[in-house]
């Protein structure tokens, strides 16, 4: 029997994506225009990416922890992984590119090498500078899911008894590294990203599922109030910089509680989650991927108008709010016409794979 569908889980996506949105909002208005966008209360928003991996871990150990030990499993997991990244990554990533070719300056795509295009395709990890100027920003994170989705299947192909032991010595070089025991080298981007304290995060997905379908969670309100109080508190402490300290710790440790509660109550009983919130769940992985295209290209366009636009603190601070909506929307445009058709294409093959 499959698992339930818990919508608050996709509600979180689309809450994820969203943050994210703010976040670069921000970032796009430092960049084009050299100001902060809504005094940079949104900045906090980066911790979308923090959720993503918590919610990602959570949502493959749900789905998929009867698969572990079975090999056969392994072909059709794969597929369904790869092809819900890859096929509209690629559009995406190519869009921009020739984008970047026809409306701006590609001196520096041509400085290029043909090897940092082929890791940009295949989202080997590279450095994030390179991905922020010439490809996209947001695909070092896509890295990190593929790994995952790697790390995942290596439970799905070995046994128990040969995949364990792997995965609990990398987990380990991961948390020694975490805490300053395990030391690499910072020119090794592979290195550094295989160890990387990120992938703590998925791991606590992965415990909150565990949690989750082993043991009865009765008190699923309280692991809710008390996720929101520890990701408000982050957010405040990430604005003010009160105390330096990783985001893992943070809101990590937060969306953690924050997926077990909501997931604890709808498996007890039916939430009602009105039909636009799952819409822009099941349209988040449109919406991260395509935002920055959309914010980047209207501040740009705006700003070569002659109207000022942006001198006025409150009229940039409406606008910026205005242009991270119309880049949700366009998000939600993608998924619909773009994503969507081939999340339909691919089904049926993942069936016969």
């Amino acid at each position: 029997m499959s698992a339930k569908r818990l919508n608050l889980i996709q509600v979180f996506r689309g809450l994820a994506a969203v943050l994210v949105v703010f976040a670069h909002t921000d970032l796009i208005y430092n960049q084009n225009l050299n100001q902060d966008f809504l005094f940079k209360i949104t900045t906090f928003g980066g911790s979308g990416v923090d959720f993503f991996f918590v919610l990602s871990g959570f949502i493959m150990f749900y789905i998929h922890q009867k698969d572990i030990g079975h090999q056969n499993k392994l072909g059709i997991f794969l597929f369904k992984r790869f092809t819900r990244v890859y096929p509209l990554y690629w559009i995406i990533l190519t869009s921009k590119i020739l984008s970047s070719f026809i409306f701006s300056d590609s001196s520096h795509l041509k400085e290029i090498g043909i090897g940092q295009f082929i890791k940009a395709f295949l989202l080997f990890p590279q450095d994030r500078q390179i991905l922020s100027s010439i490809f996209l920003g947001v695909s070092w994170t896509l890295s990190f899911e593929i790994f995952f989705y790697l790390m995942f299947g290596l439970l799905i192909w070995l046994k128990p008894k040969f995949s364990f032991p792997i995965i609990i010595a990398w987990l380990s070089g991961v948390f020694f590294h975490f805490i300053g025991v395990l030391q690499l080298p910072q020119e090794n981007i592979l290195l550094q990203f295989i160890f990387s304290e990120y992938n703590l995060e998925f791991f606590l997905g992965c415990l909150a599922a565990y949690t989750l379908l082993n043991k009865r969670i009765s008190n699923g309100m309280l692991f809710l109030y008390v996720g929101l109080f520890l990701y408000t508190l982050s957010a405040i402490n990430y604005y003010y910089e009160i105390i330096e300290v990783s985001s893992v710790m943070t809101f990590g440790i937060a969306c953690t509680l924050l997926v077990l509660g909501a997931a604890s109550l709808e498996l007890r009983k039916t939430i009602n989650v009105p039909h636009f919130l799952l819409f822009l769940g099941n349209a988040s992985y449109s919406i991260y991927l395509a935002h920055g295209f959309f914010i980047n290209h209207i501040t740009k366009i705006l700003n070569q108008l002659p109207f000022h636009f942006f001198q006025n603190i409150l009229l940039s601070s409406v606008l910026g709010f205005i242009i991270t909506i119309i880049a949700i929307i366009c998000g939600c445009i993608v998924y619909s016409y773009v994503e969507k058709p081939l999340l339909i294409f691919f089904k049926p093959k993942a069936v016969t794979t």
